[in-house]
């Protein structure tokens, strides 16, 4: 079974943005879409929920060590951005 950590850094970015705390296992769990991010060297995931009223595609940023999962931080992404990072190659297609 996958354990899943949180960081430091997140749990810092969810207190400040005001975002649901389940909100990283979920995107985490479900995405709508899947990238590596080569600048970082992270995984990203991306799913559509309800934020500040409005549904957005919240985006999370991960490492897998050991078989476990340790989320880095979360924010909004929106559309343009992601396909400008499609785009630069910043970010490529994962899974």
């Amino acid at each position: 079974m996958v354990k899943i950590k949180y960081t430091e850094h997140l749990n810092l970015r969810l207190k400040i943005r005001k975002i649901p705390m389940e909100y990283p296992k979920d995107i985490y769990e479900g995405p709508e879409q899947k990238f590596f991010d080569n600048l970082e060297g992270t995984f990203i995931a991306i799913k559509k929920l309800n934020y500040n009223k409005k549904i957005r595609n919240m985006m999370v940023a991960y490492e897998e060590e050991n078989g476990d999962v340790k989320i880095i931080t979360i924010h909004p992404v929106t559309d343009e951005q992601i396909i400008n990072r499609i785009m630069s190659k910043r970010w490529r297609k994962n899974g």
